[in-house]
């Protein structure tokens, strides 16, 4: 009897309605489990080819892989990169002068006024700045001129600006571009004669040079040698696969003779910027593996979360694949790549450097060409990495799954309460029964 032995209609319902719920809430507990560990365990792998990617991206952006290196005998006078097709050599030489481009100063009251009328022309490498005088206005004198030089929709590349010293202000016509072929010329013409325009025309006849325009020049191989020119201070072109840019030119005597000894340039392989290249590469690739096999293979008494799921095995298997087909002419221990059992890349710097001593330029296009390794790995991850990427839509699928688990758990508990309620109503009939029962056994 109930009210006899302490149980109550609430605790026997309870009881009853959790053994019902019990193997339902555990298959819905496992399922979760295991959508949730592939959740998180595809998030890691994600995480691990964006690493990858970045790796392969970032020694795009940083210049491509380096694998030789320049250096020089004297700092200051000059810097250089190195692109592929170079090849290990030593240069000698000396800056004989840098590139300059033109600038004038012209002498003019600070009260000057523009003229009534005339045009001012300014012409560099054949290119013509023309401005009507008439069209400003007389009062914004030599700030207004300065303005009108640079608005021009004609300006050919000049730069204005003023200076003032000693009661005059100056106005600075500077070519915005260096070489020999940016000489500027500056004419007045139009005129009415009056004191402002005759002013204006005086200051350009007696102007000043300052700066005359002229290429930079390097005589390679010393003094007397064999010149180079370049508009700019970087030649880039003239020595295959180097690009140098010169800072200072060397000092020359009243004859015109050098007094230092010429700069020496010497491009070589740096080993040590081939393994500082390719390292975050390799280690990001070894990451990827390390996690896909964590998540895939399976350890006496327990399943990997990813043990039967084909994608993260694909994935591996695909970047293999690429590295597995090298470039044609190239093996991948010429490369400089190894593989242990386990799949792990290592570097072997000794055998790139060779490559790129006998073959230049060859090892930077085995890995970054157009059909290179890298490119192709690059290319590899991009489906996976999309914005709309294979596994982005893994992720959405699994987290869909998780959902119906949360509406299957929701609706279950739903559907147990009003299990509960019919239980907790059937046992508190029998109470009321049974405790009628004991009064009328009572009364006899």
């Amino acid at each position: 009897m109930f009210g006899m032995n302490g149980m109550d209609p609430s605790s026997m319902a309870q009881m009853l309605m959790s053994a019902d719920r019990a193997p339902l809430d555990n298959l819905l507990k496992t399922q979760r489990i295991q959508l949730s560990a592939e959740k998180e365990a595809y998030s890691q792998i994600k995480g691990k080819l964006q690493a990858l990617q970045d790796a392969i991206k970032g020694l795009n952006k940083d210049g491509g892989l380096s694998s030789q290196s320049a250096s020089f005998s004297a700092e200051g006078y000059a810097s250089a990169t190195v692109k592929s097709g170079a090849a290990n050599a030593d240069y000698q030489l000396y800056v004989k002068q840098l590139a300059q481009a033109d600038q004038y100063s012209l002498a003019l009251n600070e009260n000057w006024a523009v003229p009534a009328q005339g045009t001012l022309a300014i012409t560099v490498d054949g290119e013509v700045l023309s401005l009507d005088l008439s069209a400003l206005d007389p009062a914004s004198g030599i700030t207004g001129l300065r303005d009108a030089i640079n608005q021009a929709a004609d300006n050919n590349g000049v730069q204005a600006s003023l200076v003032r010293s000693n009661g005059q202000t100056h106005l600075m016509l500077t070519g915005s571009r260096t070489g020999a072929s940016q000489a500027m010329t500056v004419t007045l013409s139009g005129g009415n004669g009056d004191a402002a325009f005759n002013e204006l025309q005086n200051a350009i006849t007696n102007k000043t040079r300052l700066s005359a325009s002229q290429d930079a020049v390097v005589e390679l191989g010393g003094a007397g040698g064999l010149q180079l020119t370049s508009a700019t201070n970087t030649f880039d072109g003239q020595i295959d696969g180097l690009s140098l840019t010169v800072t200072k030119a060397h000092a020359r005597d009243a004859a015109g003779n050098y007094t230092d000894a010429p700069l020496g340039l010497s491009v070589a392989t740096d080993q040590a910027a081939i393994g500082e290249s390719m390292k975050g590469i390799v280690d990001a690739y070894n990451g990827l593996l390390t996690e896909v096999q964590k998540y895939t293979q399976s350890k006496e008494g327990s399943s990997a979360v990813l043990a039967g799921d084909s994608m993260a095995r694909g994935v591996l298997g695909r970047l293999r694949g690429t590295l597995s087909n090298p470039p044609a002419g190239f093996s991948l221990a010429e490369l400089g790549i190894t593989t242990d059992r386990h799949g792990k890349l290592s570097l072997d710097t000794a055998a790139m450097a060779k490559l790129q001593e006998n073959k230049p330029g060859a090892l930077e296009g085995a890995f970054t060409g157009s059909n290179g390794l890298l490119t192709r790995l690059e290319a590899d991850l991009k489906p996976y990495l999309d914005r709309n990427g294979t596994l982005v839509q893994r992720d959405r699928s699994l987290q869909s799954g998780l959902d119906r688990i949360a509406d299957r758990q929701e609706a279950l508990d739903s559907r147990m309460n009003k299990v509960y309620q019919r239980y907790l109503a059937q046992f508190t009939r029998m109470q009321t029964l049974a405790q009628q029962m004991q009064q009328t056994m009572t009364m006899f």
